[in-house]
């Protein structure tokens, strides 16, 4: 199928936060009530920076030549497909998000960190209401200090250098903010879904990781902005249960 054959075949449903999605049924009677739950997570306040955007939950994502596919059927014996797990196409008109529900077949927090991932990348294309997370953000610039992910830390060990140069780079710094605004608004919306412990985040070959007292700052800061919705709430485990011996 091509995108727009399933926009045209999908029913837009409005979450209780306003957000917009819609899947293609796949006769899994608890895949509706799974997804509701999941959009609804996203905070009134995060669902207001994104504009006008519609999320489609779809069996498969299909890299081709000239764009992207969603395929209902698995690949068959033999044949071979680049899968992706969401494709992303932001416009003036709306933005546009896919993601593959098959990818994360039995993945319950892997779906939950894709979708949250790029709904906080969206919302951090607009600036926010108050500067607060940003005001964080820029104490950071001027400490040592790892993040969440490498593409975020390149950013910040570039806008320090530039600082202690004295040639400050306000796009660098921009990109800075925006990739660590994705990466912690991603791991609170995945919080108020599920449990999320620290080490799950923390890819082993990232030589300089964000310390957890810093990842607890930042969360907490966000969840002051972006209250919860109701019937949701955030509850910050500072360390992963022991299994009892048996």
């Amino acid at each position: 199928m091509t995108i727009e054959e399933v926009l045209r075949a999908s029913e837009v449903r409005v979450a209780p936060n306003n957000l917009r999605f819609a899947f293609l049924p796949n006769g899994d009677p608890g895949l509706p009530g799974l997804l509701e739950r999941l959009v609804a997570t996203v905070p009134n306040g995060v669902v207001e920076r994104m504009g006008r955007t519609v999320c489609y939950f779809v069996p498969w994502i299909v890299k081709q030549r000239r764009g992207v596919a969603v395929v209902t059927e698995p690949a068959a014996e033999g044949e071979e497909r680049k899968e992706l797990c969401h494709h992303l196409d932001i416009k003036p008109t709306g933005n546009l998000l896919l993601i593959s529900l098959q990818f994360y077949e039995d993945d319950r927090y892997g779906l939950a960190m894709e979708l949250f991932d790029k709904v906080a990348y969206i919302a951090s294309l607009e600036p926010p209401a108050r500067s607060d997370f940003d005001e964080l953000l820029n104490r950071a610039l001027d400490q040592p200090g790892g993040e969440l992910t490498p593409e975020t830390e390149d950013w910040r060990a570039e806008a320090r250098k530039l600082r202690s140069k004295g040639t400050p780079d306000p796009e660098v710094e921009s990109n800075y903010r925006r990739a660590a605004e994705t990466d912690a608004l991603g791991v609170y919306m995945c919080a108020l879904f599920t449990d999320v412990f620290y080490e799950d985040l923390i890819d082993e070959t990232h030589a300089n990781p964000l310390s957890p007292d810093a990842l607890y700052e930042r969360v907490r800061v966000l969840e002051r902005l972006y209250p919860p919705n109701r019937g949701y709430s955030l509850q910050i485990v500072r360390q992963r249960p022991r299994r009892r011996a048996s």
